[in-house]
């Protein structure tokens, strides 16, 4: 019987195996290194948080109470091996749900009789013919998607790459226990293994001694890239051939390009003062040279596979002459080659293609240590070796990716014309899609900087200071760092870096400014009179969000900026969903970004111009996450067009990057969502519907933003409270990321969204993510047929349902009886101006949530997450009651509490599965 038809408890019976398995052997490790005593209290901690949960009605309190008692009289030595196995439990518990759901997946795939896997690429090609769109539309959208992930560093990721690594392996021993026919032998060996790693897990120090560099999150980013998504641009395309040949009965016979890979890490100068020209400059070096290195390797095992002999195929007379190009051009190589290569046209070529790789890579080492010697940043530490090959270096360097993609394609086309197709062809077309998607770095490196730095520095060039030193500081760190950019692209290419987001834009003198300082420093193309990057206008603020439309309009028209834009061939524009959710609650941005993904196509339209939306979103709801196929279905009509570009953070890779079956099921969710939203076959009410609906929406969303910011903005208590129970403070003392907490000094406005939502969430309220939606909800309900019609929106329209259900999360993650505990360590004046709000509007919003959705408890419709997060609950609560006992003691004067509080918070984000 086919998965989805069973009884759900026996789909996850090898969940709740594995997870017993993993437990068994954590409290193996526990005996074994801490002792008997240990493991004993932990277990008795574990008890009584269940018993606290699950156990009988009568008989909880009681427990609450001894659990209480219990971890606020824990020796001082005790406090940290607790959290420590409680956070190495979740750990192991995300590993086994992560690799629970690739179990599933498969199971889908082998299953003859079932349908495919909802979200998945297969099923998106149904739902497309189902709605009557023939093949050619669906080949034509396919040809013409441009969807880009866009990966950030995140200031409050809790985990380190070597645990990242540990588990990684650990996934790995799990897989091949699942997918192999182990001897006991073989069995035994993988279970001393997993054993191993976990030990060696509990021996690692979780907490970070000192703050990462910029260096090091380029790193740390490189390895997702590196490890997991270079593999998956072939995969990615091969499957959605697969797909569309299943589904339409023909083959789909078009090379394309699924994805791009942006990266902000190491040109993020929003309020990220170590980030400097100089660190931009090495972050783009480091991107080409690991890019490089890879492409090299790839090259060397294809050439080695490429073994087709003149005596048995016939070559492509041009395949000949391009040989007999390079060798006349590189003669050294030639030489060196000659015999070896005698007679394998396609192997002669791959050893050319190589070495010219290898001489663009030592171009870019040597211009990366010349660049660190006079910005004295000293040699780089590459985390591994690189195998150099054998042959001289007499090579040409490639200039720019373009002349390796056609060495390539040259390949793989004379593979085709000599009968190779089944013989070469499928590899050398997967390295040439992956030169493609990533020229010759990993990622295409991104710049941003704030509107007001642009500004400034335009200021100067029009006063004639075009010497970066005689500019101010802020000045000065923007157009140098565009001159720095301006000499990566000669060096290798115009991808290199080609766009330039600008934070916090208040109109169109920002992108104005940024394009003339993009003038001065050397990145102008007078042949197309454009710059050679895009100035993208990054609106994050409600204000700013009302006022793109005038600015779009405004940019659209200017005789300066239309026949830039015109020649760059498309117009991005930035959304951002974290300041403004902080700024007015979720609603209300919801509706905000509602509105301007409406009008802002309609505005490009009309000028004739290509828009793409930027979705600046995070992982938690708060900040615009929530399941991605869902999302991108709920978005309006036409602001999709076949361009879709999204933020991916730190967190949100490490939960759904950490593996390649995750991976693609992430992106193939994402894909899925953009070629069925792009060719409107999405559910969608009629249009007179859908009018009603939003400006019903707009009502609830006003409502919700008073709401809103009379607690968080107008209760003069409210920041006093704030910083009293959540760990706010204590975050941005720790050594979690580069980047500052804080843009700059100042109060609540100058905190970053991220250690907003992450304050939040680790205390349980996680109140950003609904307060407000309560009130309103409540508001439109109360009026005539108000109920009715919020019932309707739910059955009839996507991004209402979408809003709810985010929400509807949330509240079922959080748990006011822990917050009750943060809330004592307020001021009792802060504590009852704040604190009865805050319970008020939760009740208020669970209640309304379950009238809207007909569910006796939250999730009803959702038992998988619902199960989880009833799983993990009661052992989060042992590490929340510590935190409050920590904070009180750090803030009564108790020093040396640092340490312990990190270790809580890793364990908190790694329970309740996001930070902020």
């Amino acid at each position: 019987m086919p998965p989805r038809r069973r009884d759900r408890r026996e789909v996850d019976r090898p969940l709740r195996k594995e997870v017993r398995l993993l437990g068994r052997l954590l409290g193996e490790v526990l005996i074994e290194q801490e002792g008997e005593e240990l493991f004993a209290l932990e277990e008795r901690i574990r008890t009584l948080a269940i018993r606290r949960r699950r156990g009988p009605s009568d008989g909880r309190a009681h427990a609450a109470a001894e659990l209480s008692g219990l971890l606020a009289s824990l020796p001082h030595d005790r406090i940290e091996p607790v959290i420590r196995a409680f956070t190495v439990y979740f750990r192991l518990v995300n590993l086994a749900e992560q690799h629970h759901r690739i179990r599933r997946a498969r199971a889908y795939a082998t299953d003859p009789d079932a349908r495919p896997q909802r979200g998945s690429i297969e099923a998106a090609m149904r739902t497309l013919k189902d709605a009557g769109v023939p093949a050619e539309r669906v080949r034509a959208a396919l040809r013409s998607l441009d969807v880009t992930l866009t990966l950030t560093a995140h200031p409050t990721q809790a985990a380190r790459r070597t645990v990242l690594e540990k588990l990684y392996r650990i996934a790995r021993h799990l897989e091949e226990r699942d997918r192999c026919q182990l001897t006991p032998v073989e069995s035994a060996e993988r279970l001393d293994e997993i054993r191993e790693e976990i030990t060696a897990l509990w021996q690692t120090d979780e907490v970070r001694r000192e703050r990462p560099t910029v260096g090091d999150e380029v790193k740390n980013v490189a390895w997702y890239i590196e490890e997991i998504l270079w593999d998956l641009i072939p995969d990615l395309s091969a499957a959605i051939g697969r797909a569309f040949e299943a589904v339409y009965g023909e083959p789909f016979d078009a090379e394309i390009v699924p994805f791009r890979i942006h990266s902000w890490v190491g040109g993020d100068m929003d309020g990220n003062p170590l980030v400097v020209p100089a660190v931009l400059e090495d972050a783009l070096f480091a991107y080409r040279i690991r890019g490089l290195r890879r492409l090299i390797r790839a090259a060397r095992d294809l050439g080695g596979a490429l073994s087709q002999s003149v005596r048995h195929v016939t070559p492509p007379p041009w395949l000949l002459a391009s040989n007999e190009e390079d060798a006349a051009a590189m003669p050294a190589v030639a030489a060196h080659f000659g015999p070896r290569t005698e007679g394998e046209p396609w192997r002669r070529k791959l050893h050319f293609i190589e070495a010219r790789l290898v001489a663009t890579l030592e171009h870019a080492e040597h211009g990366r240590a010349a660049a660190r010697e006079r910005s004295g940043q000293g040699p780089a530490r590459e985390g591994r070796a690189f195998v150099r090959p054998e042959e001289p270096t007499h090579a040409i360097p490639y200039r720019d990716p373009s002349e390796l993609e056609r060495d390539l394609a040259l390949v793989a086309d004379g593979l085709r014309a000599a009968g190779c197709a089944r013989a070469g062809e499928r590899r050398a077309r997967a390295l040439l899609s992956q030169v493609r998607a990533l020229g010759f770095a990993l990622a295409e490196l991104e710049m941003r900087a704030p509107g007001e730095d642009a500004r400034a520095a335009a200021r100067a060039i029009a006063e004639g200071c075009v010497e970066p030193s005689r500019m101010s500081a802020e000045a000065r760190r923007v157009f140098e760092s565009l001159q720095r950019i301006a000499e990566a692209q000669r060096d290798a290419g115009e991808s290199a870096c080609r766009t330039l987001v600008l934070s916090m834009t208040q109109s169109e003198h920002d992108v104005l400014a940024a394009l003339e300082c993009a003038r001065a420093a050397g990145l102008w193309d007078e042949a197309r009179s454009c710059a050679r990057l895009d100035v993208v206008p990054l609106f994050e603020s409600l204000g700013a969000l009302n006022d793109s439309a005038r600015i779009l309009r405004a940019l659209l028209a200017h005789p300066a900026y239309r026949p830039h834009v015109l020649a760059r061939g498309v117009q991005e524009v930035m959304i951002g969903y974290s300041d403004s959710g902080k700024e007015v609650g979720l609603l209300a941005a919801s509706a905000a970004l509602r509105r301007v993904q409406e009008t802002l196509p309609k505005i490009a339209a009309e000028a004739e111009l290509p828009l793409r939306v930027f979705h600046g979103r995070g992982e938690s709801v708060a900040r615009g996450g929530g399941p991605a196929h869902q999302a991108l279905l709920a978005l309006p009509a036409g602001s999709v067009g076949g361009r879709y570009k999204a933020t991916e953070q730190g967190e949100a890779l490490e939960h759904k990057y950490a593996r390649p079956e995750l991976a693609m099921r992430t992106l193939e969710l994402m894909l899925s969502g953009v070629l069925i939203h792009t060719l409107g076959a999405q559910p969608r009410p009629p249009a007179t519907a859908e009018l009603r609906f939003a400006e019903a929406f707009d009502e609830l969303a006003e409502t919700g933003r008073r709401v809103y910011r009379a607690l968080v903005w107008e209760e003069p208590r409210f920041v006093e409270f704030f910083t009293a129970v959540t760990p706010v403070d204590e975050i941005a003392r720790l050594p979690l990321g580069s980047r500052p907490s804080k843009r700059r000094a100042g109060g609540l406005e100058s905190l970053r969204a991220i250690p907003w939502v992450f304050a939040w969430t680790q205390n349980r309220a996680i109140l950003p993510g609904w307060y407000g939606v309560g009130s309103g909800l409540e508001a439109m309900g109360q009026r005539p047929e108000g109920e009715e019609l919020l019932k309707e929106m739910m059955a009839s329209w996507p991004f209402f349902r979408a809003v709810i259900d985010n929400v509807e999360m949330v509240l079922a993650k959080a748990d006011l009886s822990i917050f009750a505990g943060y809330a004592e360590l307020a001021p009792p004046a802060a504590r009852k101006a704040v604190a009865p709000r805050i319970i008020a509007e939760y009740r208020r919003t669970r209640s309304w949530l379950k009238r809207l959705t007909g569910n006796r408890r939250l999730l009803d419709g959702n038992p998988t997450l619902q199960r989880s997060i009833s799983l993990r609950n009661p052992y989060v609560d042992p590490l929340s009651f510590l935190q409050v006992e920590l904070l009180r003691a750090a803030r009564g004067g108790d020093a040396g509490r640092d340490r312990s509080l990190l270790l809580t918070l890793n364990g908190i984000a790694a329970g309740m599965r996001n930070t902020g």
